[in-house]
């Protein structure tokens, strides 16, 4: 399975010019960089460099705090490689004022585009971040760097599937130095494969922003009194979101959605979706500040979200209602945030298991459930301290934990 997948990964080299020019014709890649991801680069590099390598927003979100930590010894560069364009501009606006970090796009996984990469930034070690598992990508890097897998994510799903090629996972999860892990049972997943360098040191996602500084000078106000948070909705979600309003509306509500897309890319599809419901909108690019005369306030920047959430103690997460497997709950639950959301989320059940625990989550399964719990809880859920407080004292052994743990490879 694994010679077949190299033996592609050839022919596909041949194809991969065309197919990133297609996808920059459908603004799903950067009409410039784009060539990052063949092995092309304008940036030089001569310095010992530690590789981040994580593939989208959420997974680069994880280790920024880690990051910005190390990017404080200016004897090594910082490299930084993601996939998606929401990373890449998140990146470019945390570390546009820190010297010594370069963002790049990740190379597609052709043996050589592969060369090509490692041969330019000659990385001293390489962390990959949750499940970045590219066979041409990990088998040479190997050669010539440590190689780390940092807060590995397998789920229940990708677990079976990974049984059915055992060798495979076993010959590509050998390849790394040492492995750490989201929870115990993707513990137990791994080491099901025989791999023995597994640690266990806390969920990064739980890494408070408040290490992290984006100067942001956005200073949010909400101007309906019964206002309520949309984060992280999903195609096929919209309408949930949507008939909820429409549904808050007919009990003679003033109410206010604030809604805060994953890609900002597909703004227009939001407001046109908007627009055909009957519905109001503005955009914060547009006028800085909620007017109560709108249904829906849609927040079109990036690293906003936390100002909200500042706020606005009432929000619903989307990747939950369809089979996604949910979104990360942890940035609205560590501002002490309510949270509701759909019946998927497979890929954080710890983290909602924690939240539940503290009570402050809640499964709702229809657009009629979620209306009537906002309803009844505008006038009566305030943002809690003591999460807050718990969350912060959490975060922070997390992050020092693992500060630790790469100190014994970053030297």
């Amino acid at each position: 399975m694994l010679t077949f997948y190299i033996y592609a990964s050839y022919v596909f080299h041949f194809f991969a010019n065309i197919f990133l020019n297609i996808r920059v014709l459908k603004k799903k890649e950067h009409p410039v960089r784009f060539k990052e991801k063949l092995g092309l680069y304008e940036v030089k590099n001569n310095n010992p460099t530690v590789w981040f390598h994580a593939s989208s927003l959420g997974e680069i979100k994880s280790v920024v705090p880690l990051i910005s930590y190390f990017s404080k010894n200016k004897n090594y560069k910082i490299l930084i490689t993601t996939v998606t364009l929401s990373s890449s501009e998140y990146c470019h606006q945390i570390f546009k004022h820190t010297e010594n970090i370069t963002h790049q796009f990740a190379p597609l996984d052709t043996p050589m585009i592969v060369k090509k990469f490692l041969d330019h930034w000659k990385p001293q070690i390489s962390i990959f971040v949750e499940s970045e598992i590219w066979p041409n990508l990990i088998l040479q890097t190997k050669k010539i760097s440590k190689l780390i897998l940092l807060n590995a994510r397998l789920s229940n799903k990708s677990f079976s599937r990974w049984k059915l090629v055992k060798k495979v996972a076993q010959k590509l999860l050998n390849q790394f130095n040492s492995i750490t892990v989201q929870s115990k049972e993707v513990k137990s997943f791994i080491e099901f494969f025989g791999i023995k360098n597994v640690n266990f040191l806390g969920n990064l996602k739980f890494i408070s922003p408040d290490n992290i500084s984006n100067n942001n000078s956005f200073v949010f106000k909400k101007a309906a009194e019964n206002s309520w948070v949309a984060m992280s909705i999903h195609k096929g979600e919209e309408t949930f979101i949507i008939e909820t309003v429409k549904k808050i509306k007919k009990e003679q509500i003033e109410s206010q959605c604030i809604w805060i897309p994953r890609h900002l890319n597909k703004i227009k599809e939001l407001t046109d979706i908007i627009k055909a419901n009957n519905l109001t909108y503005q955009l914060k690019s547009k006028e800085a500040l909620p007017l109560a005369s709108k249904d829906f306030y849609i927040v079109d920047s990036f690293g906003d979200a936390g100002e909200v959430f500042k706020k606005i103690n009432l929000v619903f997460l989307g990747g939950s209602i369809i089979p996604h497997g949910g979104q990360n709950p942890l940035e609205p639950a560590r501002e002490g945030c309510y949270l509701f959301h759909g019946p998927n989320i497979y890929n954080f059940t710890e983290i909602f298991e924690f939240l539940t625990k503290n009570n402050v989550s809640k499964l709702v399964t229809s657009e009629t459930l979620l209306s009537q719990e906002l309803i009844s809880n505008f006038k009566n859920i305030k943002n809690n301290d003591k999460l807050k407080a718990i969350m912060k004292e959490y975060s922070q052994k997390i992050l020092l934990d693992h500060i630790n743990y790469l100190n014994s490879f970053i030297k």
